[in-house]
């Protein structure tokens, strides 16, 4: 792809490197990018809605970086990077980043990556309590048919949350995936596959289900989409059979909107006493 958009030296203070007078010190780091996109539409148009919205990305990277206190630089240009290939229409980002004064008797060193967008990162959060072994297997084998799965958390058992009645316990787990469909395609899928497994919807959202498929996060899109739905989903943060799971395959993770590492977050469940327990084996 020919086209490009070029960010020359974005220097932003902040707290970076291994030594204890870096971790007090900020410092100043330099930030320069290379995004592959196609502009070809946007050119011809002269519509600003059809570009990479470049400001954007200015503005997140400073929102990652100004607050941050990452010990490596290749760390902050992995990150930068993500952060470019989950802004719409970016394919393939090279990022470097420079630390001015470093190292003794040099001005520079930096570090530069390259990272391709082979299509978004996914999490998917999947739950039933009629027999969820074998419907959540039948899932995972046609999640597996339609998309590239890429992790898988443990399950957790859980008692049912926010029922009138007593039901059987609930067994979840989060999946990451990786996809090239829209939000729409994506949930037309999901759609597809709960029917095709046996999921009847009724009046009562509560009531017990062979299973149960949300979408927990698409990149990094944060708010309200078409039809109301928010993402990341509203239960990340509140609750346990939510949570816990993504912790366990995305420790590292940002959270869109929120701007902290998942593992770092101290949720403020709905129901702190919630029975919970992660299998040691399922299926």
């Amino acid at each position: 792809m020919a086209d490009k958009i070029i960010l020359d030296c974005l220097e932003i203070d902040c707290v970076i490197g291994i030594f204890d007078w870096e971790r007090k010190t900020r410092q100043k780091v330099q930030i320069s990018l290379e995004l592959d996109c196609d502009l070809a539409l946007a050119a011809i148009s002269d519509n600003i809605d059809l570009t990479v919205n470049y400001k954007s990305i200015t503005k997140d990277i400073l929102k990652l970086v100004e607050p941050s206190d990452f010990f490596l630089i290749e760390t902050m240009a992995e990150r930068i990077a993500a952060l470019c290939l989950g802004h719409k229409g970016v394919m393939r980002a090279q990022v470097t980043v420079s630390k001015p004064g470093a190292i003794r008797n040099s001005r520079n060193i930096s570090v530069r990556i390259i990272r391709e967008n082979l299509g978004r990162r996914m999490f998917l959060g999947i739950g039933g309590n009629i027999d969820p072994e074998r419907h959540i297997s039948r899932a995972l084998d046609l999640l597996r048919s339609r998309f590239d799965v890429l992790k898988l958390s443990p399950v957790y058992v859980s008692e049912a949350w926010g029922v009138k009645e007593k039901q059987p316990d609930y067994h979840n787990m989060a999946v990451e995936i990786r996809t090239e469909k829209d939000i729409f395609g994506l949930r037309g899928e999901i759609a597809l596959i709960e029917k095709i497994v046996g999921r009847k919807r009724t009046e009562d959202k509560f009531a017990p289900r062979p299973i149960d498929i949300d979408l927990l996060m698409y990149g990094d899109v944060f708010g309200k989409i078409d039809g109301g739905e928010c993402l990341p989903h509203p239960q990340l943060l509140t609750q346990q059979f939510v949570f816990m799971p993504m912790v366990d395959i995305v420790p590292d993770l940002i959270v869109p909107g929120d701007g902290r590492i998942l593992k770092d977050i101290a949720p403020e469940y709905d129901n702190p006493e919630l029975r919970i327990h992660k299998l040691d084996k399922f299926g």
